[in-house]
C-alpha cells in the first residue's frame, strides 16, 4: 500500500511527539551552585524558581520549564569547583553528569537533569547550564554585573543558559 503525503506527515508527527515525551514532562530538576565569586547572587537563583512558577520565564524561542531547583541538600561531591571545571573539561563533565543523574533523595526520586553554576568574570556574571548528559554542550549566558541585581534581567540570562537543556528520562 502506498502512503500518501498526508499519511507520511501524520506518522512523522506522531513519531516526533512520542520522542518528545521520552523524558519527564514536568520540567528540569535542577541543582544550582555558585562559584566563590558569585555568592552574592544566590538569592537571585532562589527567586528564579518562584518567578518561573508565577509566570513562565521565556527567552527568545525558548520558555524555561523548571520542576525543581535545589541549592541545598546537594550531593556532597557536587562542588562549585567541579561544576566550573566541567564547563571546559569533558572528563569533569562526565563525572558531574554521573553525580547529577545518580543522586536520590526523599524529594528527588530520579536525580538531577542539570546544574546551573555561575561565577563572576571581570564585569560579567557568567551562568552555565550543564546537562547531566555528557554529550550535551554546556550553554553559557553572560550578564553585566550592573544588571545582575535586576531579577528580570537575571531570569532572562538564566533562561538562556537553561531552557534548551533536555529533561532526562528516568533511569
Amino acid at each position: 500500500m502506498m502512503l500518501t503525503l498526508k499519511h507520511t506527515i501524520l506518522l512523522l508527527t506522531l513519531g516526533c511527539s512520542a520522542a518528545a515525551q521520552a523524558g519527564s514532562t514536568d520540567g528540569l530538576h535542577l541543582a544550582a551552585i555558585a562559584g566563590k565569586t558569585a555568592l552574592p547572587y544566590a538569592d537571585s537563583v532562589k527567586q528564579l524558581l518562584a518567578d518561573n512558577a508565577a509566570h513562565m520565564i521565556s527567552c527568545g524561542d525558548y520558555a524555561l520549564s523548571l520542576a525543581s531547583l535545589s541549592t541545598t541538600d546537594l550531593p556532597r561531591q557536587l562542588t562549585s569547583e567541579l561544576a566550573l571545571a566541567a564547563v571546559r573539561d569533558k572528563a569533569k563533565h562526565k563525572k558531574l553528569g554521573k553525580i547529577l543523574t545518580g543522586f536520590r533523595s526523599e524529594t528527588l526520586k530520579r536525580g538531577f537533569d542539570a546544574v546551573l553554576t555561575y561565577e563572576v568574570q571581570g564585569t560579567q556574571l557568567r551562568l552555565y547550564g550543564i546537562s547531566g548528559a555528557d554529550d550535551v554542550k554546556v550553554v553559557v549566558s553572560s550578564l553585566p554585573l550592573s544588571d545582575a541585581s535586576d531579577q528580570k534581567k537575571f531570569n532572562f540570562a538564566a533562561c538562556k543558559a537553561l531552557a534548551s537543556l533536555p529533561v532526562l528520562a528516568a533511569p
